[in-house]
């Protein structure tokens, strides 16, 4: 029996059983070099690994002192996006699985000449704190093609690789992303084969995956309904592009649906790539909604959230029951507009309340609502669509959408926008899905998710007391993860 197999028996063993833990996350302003696209020398890439170490070992501190048991830092929070592979080059460390070897970066090198200098103060951060501590950081894997035809021409493979360490300091976890988002595609290469990885902790099980990984099955769906995991370490570089995939909304029905705790760190990169900024958000999000979570696209400043999380609890989405439609006949005022690149089909809400239906295809949504007061100069609208979502690289989704529109016109329904003035005191959303993994989103004005003012119903949201916030968005994203 290996010896990391031994360790992994050893930490299942002892798992507290007590019923919460405290855990923080750090949305961090990324320092990257000027020009992503230069090459750097391995001293000028490590000083801005180690400017953003400075700013990670302080939050650290501050996470221990309000009880933290485990942080999570944002995917490319070391560097940034936008490289080539070629430059990318002198940021990237070997990193060891810790299924093949039990080691302790803190303690020295694995083995003589090792370039291990991230892994190393990362090591002693989780150390000298007493606290486990995930990040993310790029890998490098050398081949030959006389070994590996796959190999790529410059000699080795690159990861975008999440890293867990214990609170001694131990590697316990390293992951590599499956599901790149697109131009980190160009620079980072995906793994030949999914990895589910998985880490036991004194104060329980965790999954590990990134960012757009949260789209599809493998990892993520699998490492819950598989592997058991009741709490995943999602460290993010998200860009919000249209109003039914704000990413804190997003991973607070992920969290919902699939009743586990998320812990989601985000990077926010202040100059523009690819024509946006990221600035989606962080959070810590359980069954229940968000504990803690941030959202703010105006600002400049790094943000450290901590909460208490409790085990969550036996779940069967079966107990959540079925919606039983009325007669369906949908309603009139049909129009088509986009949400980003998708043309959804719409009916607008045309009073202060309403029982209204929008069909796509076979798939139909339904809306009751009641407005606390109907006003002129909002439009908002209820939309439907089945298919592929051309700028989630083709994913099968299904929506029902309650967008408050960005004007009267009706061709700015799907637009984000982030201001409204109309309150809702009753709103029943409902959609006829193909698929059991729909998952709800809420957004307010201010940013908010109203947590607490909504039910997720399996098939629907239900606000039976009304959203005390002006509404920009309600959906429900269904998908279809068996045709893509």
């Amino acid at each position: 029996m290996s010896l990391a197999l031994i360790f992994g028996l050893l930490v299942t063993s002892c798992i507290g059983s007590g019923s919460t833990y405290t855990a923080a996350v750090y949305e961090h302003v990324v320092i990257r070099p000027d020009d992503p696209r230069a090459i750097l020398s391995r001293m000028e890439a490590l000083s801005i690994m180690h400017k953003n170490m400075d700013v990670f070992e302080k939050q650290v501190i501050k996470a221990k002192e309000k009880g933290a048991q485990i942080i999570v830092f944002p995917e490319d929070g070391m560097y940034g996006s936008g490289f080539t592979r070629a430059t990318l080059l002198p940021f990237l460390e070997f990193i060891p699985s810790p299924r093949d070897f039990k080691w302790n970066p803190c303690k020295g090198p694995l083995f003589p000449h090792q370039i291990f200098d991230v892994q190393q103060r990362l090591s002693c951060m989780a150390k000298a704190n007493n606290i486990y501590l995930a990040a993310n950081m790029g890998d490098i894997k050398l081949c030959t093609k006389s070994e590996d035809m796959s190999c790529p021409s410059d000699g080795h493979y690159q990861y975008n690789t999440n890293v867990v360490y214990n609170s001694d300091g131990y590697l316990v976890a390293r992951y590599h992303k499956q599901n790149l988002f697109e131009l980190e595609s160009t620079y980072f290469d995906k793994p030949k084969q999914c990895e589910f990885v998985t880490f036991v902790a004194p104060f329980g099980r965790f999954g590990v995956f990134t960012c757009f990984d949260i789209m599809f099955k493998d990892p993520a769906l699998t490492l819950v309904e598989k592997y058991g995991v009741e709490n995943i370490i999602f460290p993010a570089m998200w860009w919000n592009r249209n109003p039914q995939l704000i990413a804190v909304a997003f991973i607070q029905g992920w969290a919902m649906r699939m009743h586990v705790n998320i812990l989601a760190a985000d990077t926010r990169q202040l100059e523009t790539f690819m024509g946006l900024t990221a600035d989606a958000g962080s959070g810590i999000f359980s069954p229940d909604g968000a504990e803690a979570y941030y959202y703010d696209p105006q600002g400049r400043d790094g943000k450290l959230l901590v909460a208490e999380v409790s085990k969550p609890k036996k779940y069967s989405v079966e107990h959540l029951g079925k919606y039983h439609f009325p007669s369906l006949q949908e309603s009139h005022d049909i129009f088509f507009s986009r949400a980003g690149n998708t043309i959804i089909k719409f009916v607008p809400l045309s009073g202060k309340s309403g029982n209204i239906s929008v069909c796509f295809h076979s798939s139909c949504c339904h809306l009751e609502y009641v407005m606390q007061e109907y006003l002129s100069h909002e439009l908002y609208a209820l939309g439907a669509y089945t298919g592929l979502m051309p700028a989630l690289r083709k994913l099968q989704v299904q929506i029902c959408a309650l967008f408050k529109c960005g004007s009267t016109s009706q061709g700015s329904c799907g637009v984000l926008t982030t201001t409204a003035s109309t309150q809702f005191a009753y709103i029943n959303l409902q959609g006829q899905f193909k698929t059991s993994y729909v998952f709800p989103t809420v957004v307010t004005t201010d940013n908010g998710l109203a947590v607490g003012e909504w039910a997720f119903t399996g098939t629907g949201i239900l606000s039976s007391s009304g959203i005390m916030k002006p509404l920009l968005s309600a959906v429900l994203w269904g998908r279809m993860y068996e045709i893509d």
